[in-house]
């Protein structure tokens, strides 16, 4: 009576113990070190149940006879078929088994005692499930207070199979929590540094304006803007949207800008600037992503605007109560085709009105309802709005219509106002 008080003892002490531990490194060796101290084994193991190979694999093993060297072997590339051994039968049936003879029983396999040189003259194995689902098997062998286990022994066995099933789940849902924060740390870096890419506002003079925002769907985007000075006073100003969302988006994002600030460097006009930074793109593009892009060269001062578009939705000049599409140029995506053509168009930007970049996430914002911002309502919000900041105003309003609603798409509005 003792004795079994002082089993229960120790199943109680099992809870609370792994109760404490998260890591999975130091949850096998406990299980396994608590598992013999309440069955009175002198080895045992833990073979966890790997669902894509449908075998069990020897997760950790513990034999305080042999001593943890020779139990090495049993610790790496060790796998056991579903079915095979009396460890693979107790998966398969999910139920406990407790062999009296192992080395006389059919369904034993002798290959572990065969690396390991230990003897096994009887099983008590049991299946950890939780929830329904295999997580593995648990087994003490050979008692080592009498011939074999008893049914005061499976009984407990049984309950610390419950045991290890929770402590595993628990363990396994950690791991996943901590992967997770990893992750958005990692994250969350890369968004800082995808914020170094977006230029600073210039300070024009005389009211005049040069205004550019984009918000990530995601921690990053593939979305892209940028004012890039020339020596004769003029600014390149783009606006440039990389095909998906996301970390993939953003590397490709990363490497245009590289590409498109170093062709900047030989201030050609807008086509022939595409044309160059196109070869450049398909070259880590190669055909399998693409990006759009609206650039225009602009100078403050006499509101001179050479443009050339890249598959990207024409910008909107607006003027008080007018909002208007300027006219498209021809030019497909980059890194569609190694050798594009693109064409440079030109519009005066006269004073008192603005010019309206913005990437396609502003007209294809969804509601709540999924129904999309559009280009009517767009050019509507722009024409009641008025200038100078039509650009925040309308970033403004895609954010109310959008509400609670996750952002499907990243968002980007850039704005040129002369005054």
């Amino acid at each position: 009576m003792n004795n079994q008080a002082n089993r229960l003892k120790k199943l109680i002490q099992a809870n609370q113990v792994l109760a404490n531990i998260e890591s999975l490194v130091d949850l096998l060796p406990q299980l396994l070190r608590l598992a013999q101290d309440v069955t009175g084994a002198e080895a045992s193991s833990i073979l966890l149940y790997n669902k894509e190979k449908n075998v069990l694999n020897f997760a950790w093993a513990m034999n305080d006879v042999l001593g943890e060297k020779a139990m090495k072997n049993l610790k790496t590339g060790f796998e056991l078929p579903m079915g095979k051994g009396i460890a693979g039968w107790v998966a398969e049936h999910r139920e406990a088994l407790n062999v009296v003879d192992a080395q006389n029983d059919d369904r034993f396999s002798k290959e572990a005692d065969k690396k390991t040189g230990f003897k096994t003259r009887c099983i008590l194995c049991t299946p950890i499930i939780h929830q329904d689902e295999l997580l593995g098997v648990v087994q003490v062998l050979n008692s080592e207070d009498k011939e074999c286990f008893g049914r005061e022994d499976e009984e407990l066995l049984e309950s610390f199979g419950h045991l290890a099933g929770v402590a595993l789940v628990r363990s396994e849902l950690m791991l996943q929590r901590l992967n997770q924060q990893r992750f958005e740390t990692q994250l969350e870096a890369a968004s800082r540094i995808q914020k170094q890419f977006n230029p600073r506002q210039p300070k024009l003079e005389g009211g005049n304006l040069i205004w550019g925002s984009s918000v990530p769907a995601q921690f990053v985007g593939g979305d892209l803007y940028d004012f890039i000075p020339n020596s004769d006073g003029s600014w390149y100003i783009y606006v440039a949207d990389v095909s998906g969302k996301g970390l993939p988006a953003a590397l490709i994002m990363s490497a245009l800008w590289t590409r498109i600030r170093s062709e900047a460097l030989n201030e050609r006009i807008p086509g022939e600037m595409l044309k160059a930074v196109n070869a450049g793109a398909f070259e880590f593009m190669n055909g399998e992503v693409f990006a759009t892009m609206a650039l225009l060269r602009y100078s403050p001062e006499s509101g001179r605007c050479e443009y050339a578009m890249a598959g990207h939705p024409p910008p909107l000049l607006v003027s008080e109560g007018k909002a208007d599409p300027i006219e498209k140029t021809f030019g497909l995506p980059l890194g569609i085709l190694e050798d594009g053509d693109f064409g440079t168009s030109e519009i005066l930007l006269e004073k008192g009105q603005s010019l309206v970049i913005i990437s396609d996430g502003v007209d294809e914002a969804r509601d709540a309802e999924g129904e999309f911002f559009g280009e009517e309502r767009m050019e509507e919000v722009l024409r009641k709005g008025g200038v100078p900041h039509a650009g925040q105003f309308l970033l403004k309003a895609v954010a109310d219509w959008r509400g609670e609603t996750p952002p499907n798409d990243d968002t980007t509005v850039v704005e040129i106002y002369r005054a």
